[in-house]
């Protein structure tokens, strides 16, 4: 049996910053989870702990900036010390590809949330939208949606929203900076934007408020982080799911992430720890 100063020592294994790819589908915590649950495994069993792990006993983790379920992409994630590191990662810059579609607006300003208002598009071209895209460049006030992690009066914003409970007060407008704004492709009704922000900046709003500009309404469609501060998709690790029953080894040993059984014998997803520890900083 492993003693406390073992266990201990586990959870403080790993020390650093590192990145992975987060899909689609699933939460910032949900793949932190993920993450710990994998990495914590593989620990106890390098370090010959018979025993099954309590929640307390598994590594130090956090993340250092959300991406909700709609979006994927680089996810900066913090293990042991490098926890202390993430909030530097909340401020600085990041680059994002956001898909945009014209003539709808939504209450979360994007396509999970109910439709609100509808407008015509056929006066949306790409040389209008070219036209407009100027005056989002730079620092510029931006109001974040009601589905969203602001606190107001000690309660997120999303909490009211959920429970259809009035705001005891507005959001209040916030600056916010846009570094670049390009227009990757436009094909009607649907725009593509690369978007370099400072920290805070919600692409929802960008997106919404652009509509508006146009005498439309419009609302993001998907969302890909491609840099948080000095880490890209190039730096990020896979979370490629592998079906449990797989029989693919080629696809299995590709992955970064893949199914492999705890020490319950149940299937749990597997983020390769070696890899892990050569990307920490």
């Amino acid at each position: 049996m492993a003693s406390k100063s073992s266990v201990r020592s586990l959870r403080h294994a790993l020390n650093g910053v590192f990145s992975v790819y987060k899909p689609t589908g699933y939460t910032s915590r949900d793949a932190v989870n993920m993450v710990q649950d994998s990495l914590s495994e593989q620990l106890r069993l390098r370090m010959d702990f018979t025993k099954k792990l309590k929640n307390r006993d598994k590594i130090k983790i956090g993340h250092g900036g959300t991406l909700d379920p709609l979006a994927e992409g680089v996810l900066i994630l913090g293990v042991g010390d490098g926890c202390k590191k993430l909030h530097d990662f909340l401020h600085c810059t990041k680059e994002y590809l956001v898909l945009a579609k014209f003539g709808q607006a939504t209450d979360s300003y994007d396509s999970e949330g109910t439709i609100t208002h509808s407008g015509s598009t056929s006066h949306i071209s790409r040389q209008s939208l070219l036209s407009i895209l100027p005056q989002f460049k730079g620092e510029i006030t931006q109001v974040p949606p009601i589905y969203s992690a602001i606190s107001i009066q000690g309660k997120r914003a999303y909490d009211y929203a959920r429970q259809g409970i009035a705001l005891p007060r507005p959001i209040e407008p916030r600056q916010v900076q846009i570094l670049a704004l390009d227009l990757v492709e436009f094909h009607h009704p649907y725009a593509v934007y690369r978007v370099e922000c400072g920290g805070g900046t919600y692409m929802r709003s960008l997106v919404h408020d652009i509509g508006l500009a146009l005498g439309s309404y419009s609302h993001m469609t998907g969302l890909k982080r491609t840099r948080q501060g000095t880490m890209t998709i190039q730096d990020a690790l896979e979370l490629t799911m592998v079906d449990d029953n797989s029989n693919d080894s080629d696809a299995s040993s590709s992955s970064s992430i893949n199914s492999t059984s705890n020490s319950s014998g149940t299937k749990m997803k597997h983020i390769d720890l070696d890899k892990v520890i050569k990307l920490l900083h």
